[in-house]
């Protein structure tokens, strides 16, 4: 692992919940006692939590799917969304523990391993979460989300190129990724100390797909965080297809 993990502050990471609910009708009465819930009791608490879950009622959210994991104590689903609701309220290692159960309940479940790789970033352990990103995308190669985790990750601990990579790929996958979840980027500036190379990693990426409008507005977001070295533009090949356009070039004034 490259730098000093200590140094470094942490960051947020933006998770995709994966809705696969299929519809179910509410149980309208309490079961009886001598009778066993049967699995629309299940359905009920797991569709109520994430419900909440989405309205960010994360304490009755974990209440619903508590009820659910006692009904039901294998599921992937519950143990996943029971660490989102602990990983939103902080409790960064019960998070893990539920995230690391949904795995290995079903070790082909890519987003519990991307889910995990937010909670050791959050826990200082970035060696961890790049194994567990990486772990991800060998699962799914085309996880948008853990694409651009990875990218972002690298980029801030200063491993550019490898960064770009990564950002590049979700950048190709979802374009407007970070458009659509920018109250996610408005927590990254617990890691502003190094957001400049992240931002201008996004840059570059949105460059080597020739969008000077996203290159500009990330050269600019770069700016504001404190990025001065833009001889890079003249030097990165990403910047080939867009370098001489006038928005790109009085970055070099």
């Amino acid at each position: 692992m490259r730098g000093n993990p200590t140094r470094r502050k942490t960051f947020f990471v933006c998770f995709v919940l994966s809705f696969w609910l299929a519809g179910c009708a509410a149980n309208q009465g309490r079961p009886s006692k001598a009778i066993k819930p049967g699995p629309e009791v299940f359905e009920l608490h797991l569709r109520q939590g994430l419900a909440l879950l989405e309205g960010r009622e994360y304490q009755k959210a974990a209440a619903e799917l508590q009820a659910a994991e006692s009904l039901k104590p294998d599921s992937v689903k519950v143990h996943n969304y029971l660490g989102l609701c602990r990983f939103q309220q902080k409790d960064y290692d019960p998070a893990l523990i539920e995230f690391q159960k949904a795995a290995e309940l079903n070790p082909s479940f890519a987003a519990a391993f991307n889910n995990m790789g937010g909670v050791y970033s959050m826990k200082l352990r970035f060696d961890k979460a790049e194994e567990m990103y990486k772990k991800a995308l060998s699962l799914s190669p085309d996880m948008i989300s853990a694409n651009y985790n990875l990218g972002m990750l690298l980029s801030i601990l200063g491993r550019k190129d490898e960064g770009s990579v990564y950002l590049s790929r979700g950048i190709a996958l979802d374009p407007d990724y970070m458009e659509k979840n920018q109250e996610f980027l408005s927590m990254f500036n617990s890691a502003a100390s190094n957001m400049k190379e992240a931002y201008f990693a996004f840059a570059k990426a949105y460059a080597l797909t020739g969008n000077v409008e996203k290159t500009v507005s990330y050269l600019e977001k770069a700016r504001k965080a404190g990025f001065t070295d833009w001889q890079r533009i003249l030097e990165d090949n990403e910047f080939e297809k867009v370098r001489n356009d006038p928005k790109i070039r009085k970055f070099l004034i």
